[in-house]
């Protein structure tokens, strides 16, 4: 055969391939075509009308690994492509089922039906031990009158194409179908492409996208530092992540979290860049609104106790500076249960308001009124002269409470009582101008009400017993007269107990059982907190240990941290040893953690709780809400729980406020996946409402109160079997 012809033969589609057949059939070329194929660089068989392999090429050998061999004259061609029997495309032409040939393959093509066929499939190839895609098309040889001799089978080997191709749509769908924004532009930044999502996010479609510059979506609040910082990233690693202001089409600005990513030819010359941008305005507007629930009192709008004590160390730290003087003012109103039983609850909301309108009205802009919670109020007075300047203002809150408030149209009189402590005389720190305000409260109730008194050193009634107790604390330890009660901790879901809390108790030889509430706040005074609270730690540990080894179940033990223990050097060996010298298991400890703890001095505290988290143990935020709550520090801390402080527990079926508060709190823990735990539950009602808001874990009364260890042990057994038997049944 000339040279032309043949190659003709060797690029022929199926159809030409089966009439060379057809014609070698019919003439005298039947051994040269058959040669032909054989040494055809398509893989390509031959089947005759009773199904057998006529003609099996060496490039179908490579192909398949079945040799010719073992295969012509046979009906077993099924076994070069599939593990079990199955026909070919080429044996449903011959039994003219082409009508299956849909539910056999991924894809085929039946408008060639009166030449052939085409189809598509994985097919397992056996004997290469790997699944290949190849495209198949069959052609039928008739004789002169019609009559089907054999079919011609090719077969071509596209699995790469394949791979590609669907890799090609998998991120075709992703790009169309992310909610991210995602741009794409060319190495000058005339944007090339950009998805669905960014047209619904910044309100720019395609066709007013195409050939612009991202700088469209410029916000201006951004500096030439950020932009300069951005570029850099991208030119030294390749990338930039980080939170942005946009603006929409529209003017509205917008943050979000842009990731920018370049992508470079084999010479390393930036190609492409491709932009990612997620809106996080509902997160952001989410942590405004929480942020301003747990930083103000929700019912008064006043700030709380930790906003206010940001504000008194402002005022303190210039007052040190200009030589002034800050006094902190704590007011209580004067038979305000009394009251409040005689107009009703909501008369004494409506009371409550009033009252801090009234102080509003009496400070300057300078001057900061907070609400303590419950009647009691502080006011941060700034720069004044000395103690005596707050005399005057003390004496004009008096005069303006002798005005009645008029509470759902009745006239109501309250006076107020007020304690004054002075910075810098009376203390530097917040906590210790507080207790002495306080104490000058007491005094000032003790006289009759109504009426105002400072602070001095007679009314420090801890002189006597604080150094009684520092003196026996001094001496608890080596007696050990400590000793820890547990309260369970619940998983709400399954009711199971899943945890502990260790908390202290001193049982004294002489005052018996005294609580935390009275030596707690003189340990932290006197120093001991760091020695005791290294003994509630290894105390913990070993009667976890003690539990494990006695066949309770697995618990989480929780010990709180004080910040004088957490800011210690030494806090990580502390920790270790308490975990070797009991063999307690790191991820069953708990460290409770109060927020302060996290905001001063960030990066040190940051390495301590990077050295802390790689011991395997477990860190949670104790009293949530009650401080500054960013929600920054839990992502940068990788704490695992919040909780819950029972503040907002304990009316929580009353108080629309403080349900708006947990259900928030515990909503943003989930999007963060941290863990909640609601302290100070008492009712099966609060339990209930705290399953609705899907809190994870519950403590207090209801379940149990603090147990001794043994005690404790009981409960654990006795809940477990109830359990048990529950589910039994």
């Amino acid at each position: 055969m000339p040279a032309a012809e043949t190659h003709s033969l060797v690029l022929g589609s199926v159809a030409e391939v089966a009439a060379a057949v057809a014609g070698a059939q019919r003439g005298t070329g039947q051994a040269l075509v058959a040669e032909l194929l054989h040494h055809l660089v398509i893989p390509a068989f031959v089947v005759d009308a009773e199904h057998r392999v006529t003609v099996w090429n060496k490039a179908c050998e490579r192909l398949t690994g079945m040799p010719a061999g073992e295969v012509v004259g046979t009906s077993d061609h099924w076994r070069a492509f599939y593990a079990a029997p199955r026909p070919c495309l080429a044996d449903l032409l011959i039994d003219s089922l082409t009508h299956e040939i849909d539910a056999l393959y991924a894809a085929h093509d039946d408008s060639l039906a009166a030449h052939g066929a085409h189809a598509e499939n994985w097919c397992v190839m056996p004997l290469l031990g790997e699944k290949r895609y190849l495209e198949i098309d069959a052609g039928p040889v008739h004789d002169a009158d019609g009559r089907l001799l054999a079919v011609v089978e090719t077969v071509r080997d596209t699995t790469e194409h394949k791979r590609a191709s669907d890799l090609l749509q998998l991120h075709a769908s992703v790009f169309d179908n992310t909610h991210e924004a995602i741009a794409i532009t060319d190495a000058s930044g005339a944007i090339l492409s950009v998805n669905e999502a960014f047209s619904r996010i910044t309100g720019y479609s395609l066709d007013e996208s195409l050939g612009r510059n991202p700088r469209m979506l410029k916000s201006g609040l951004q500096d030439a530092a950020f932009y300069q910082g951005l570029w850099q990233s991208l030119g030294e690693h390749g990338q930039w992540r980080g939170e942005i202001w946009n603006r929409r089409k529209n003017g509205e600005l917008f943050p979000g979290i842009l990731t920018i990513s370049a992508v470079r030819r084999a010479s390393g010359k930036v190609q492409h860049y491709v932009a990612l941008l997620s809106d996080i305005s509902d997160l952001r507007d989410t942590q405004n609104r929480l942020q301003s629930l747990v930083n103000h009192d929700p019912l008064t709008g006043l700030p709380n106790r930790p906003l206010v004590q940001d504000r008194l160390a402002q005022a303190a730290a210039f007052a040190d500076r200009v030589g002034m003087h800050v006094a902190l003012l704590l007011l209580d109103l004067d038979k305000f249960k009394e009251i409040n039983e005689l107009i009703g609850h909501s008369g004494g909301d409506e009371l409550l308001v009033a009252v801090a309108r009234r102080l509003r009205e009496c400070v300057r802009e300078t001057d900061t009124v907070s609400r303590q919670g419950g009647d009691e109020f502080l006011i941060v007075l700034t720069g004044i002269a000395d103690a005596d300047a707050a005399m005057p203002f003390a004496e004009k809150l008096l005069e303006r409470f002798q005005t009645p408030f008029l509470i759902g149209g009745e006239e109501v009189v309250c006076s107020v009582s007020i304690g004054v402590a002075v910075f810098p005389e009376d203390g530097r720190e917040f906590e210790t101008l507080l207790k002495k305000a306080d104490r000058a409260l007491h005094g000032a109730k003790a006289d009759g009400h109504n009426t105002c008194r400072f602070f001095d050193a007679r009314m420090n009634v801890e002189a006597g017993e604080g150094h009684r107790l520092r003196q026996g604390l001094r001496r608890a330890l080596e007696r050990k007269e400590f000793v820890l009660h547990y309260q369970p901790q619940i998983d709400l879901d399954s009711g199971r107990v899943i945890g502990a809390e260790a908390l202290i108790r001193w049982q004294h030889p002489e005052l018996g059982l005294v609580p935390p509430g009275r030596f707690i706040p003189v340990v932290e005074e006197s120093g001991l907190i760091v020695p005791i609270g290294e003994w509630v730690l290894r105390e913990a540990c070993r009667q976890g240990v003690a539990w494990r080894d006695a066949g309770l179940p697995e618990l989480v033990i929780a010990v709180n941290m004080s910040a004088t223990q957490f800011r210690r050097d030494d806090i990580e060996q502390t920790v270790i040893r308490a975990l070797a010298d009991s063999g307690h298991d790191p991820a069953l400890l708990e460290l409770e953690l109060t927020e302060s703890i996290l905001i001063g001095d960030t990066e040190r505290v940051l390495d301590t709780v990077r050295r802390l988290k790689l011991l395997g143990l477990k860190l949670a935020i104790d009293d949530f809400g009650t401080g500054y709550s960013s929600f920054s520090y839990l992502k940068r801390f990788a704490v695992d729980k919040l909780k819950i402080d029972q503040s907002f527990i304990r009316d929580l079926q009353s108080d629309p406020d403080d349900a708006v508060i947990v259900r928030t709190i515990i909503q943003m823990a989930r999007s963060l996946g941290l863990r909640t735990v609601a302290e100070g539950v008492e009712s099966a009602e609060i339990a209930q409402r705290l399953s609705v808001f899907r809190c994870d874990e519950v403590q207090g009364y209801y379940f149990s109160r603090p147990l001794p260890a043994d005690d404790f042990a009981q409960f654990l057994s006795a809940r477990s079997a109830a359990l048990g038997a529950t589910r039994s049944a």
